[in-house]
């Protein structure tokens, strides 16, 4: 186990997307508004596919407890109760950016690229054991560094954004070490 995760933790550091060019223009504050908007925009549909992938991933599970542990991811993102979730903290995002809420959920501006690599990751945990699923999960293992970097950059470097846009980031600071810990565990 400990050599999976090092190995994990090698590749990750080698090819994780925080060291693509765009999250670096993202983070130093190298875009324009519309860009950030374009972003967010386009991130919506992989937030709101995370659910769905949850509940697939799910359906393969035979044993109630694995199912137990696993909601917690979907209820991550739709909410449940007093928690609204992480899809309602993306839309505040992007209605802080000015984009309307309605143009952003009926997911009409989504570039084709985009829509076309989250409808893979949906179809791939659906069509896919349940052990290759769980395993698609560990990117997490990474979220926590891109987060505080997007949260650190994104303050510093855009004046058209706050403390109460970072809602999701934050969130995901505790909720994806949690989720890591379950998937490496099973993996």
């Amino acid at each position: 186990p400990d050599g999976l995760e090092a190995l994990l933790r090698e590749i990750g550091a080698r090819r994780y997307h925080n060291l693509h060019p765009f999250h670096k223009l993202l983070h130093g504050g190298k875009l324009s508004k519309p860009q950030v908007q374009a972003w967010a925009l386009n991130r919506y549909y992989y937030q709101a596919t995370i659910p769905r992938k949850d509940t697939a991933l799910m359906s393969k599970m035979p044993e109630r407890a694995l199912r137990i542990e696993w909601r917690n991811r979907y209820f991550d993102h739709d909410g449940m109760g007093e928690d609204e979730g992480g899809i309602e903290r993306w839309l505040r995002l992007t209605d802080a950016l000015g984009l309307q809420r309605s143009y952003v959920e009926s997911t009409k501006g989504i570039l084709p690229g985009a829509r076309f690599a989250c409808d893979a990751y949906l179809n791939f945990v659906r069509d896919r054991s349940m052990l290759e699923g769980i395993a698609s999960s560990l990117t997490e293992l990474f979220a926590p560094s891109i987060h505080c970097e997007r949260i650190s950059g994104m303050l510093a470097n855009y004046s058209f954004v706050d403390e109460s846009m970072m809602g999701y980031f934050k969130r995901r600071l505790t909720q994806a070490p949690r989720d890591v810990k379950f998937a490496l565990t099973y993996v």
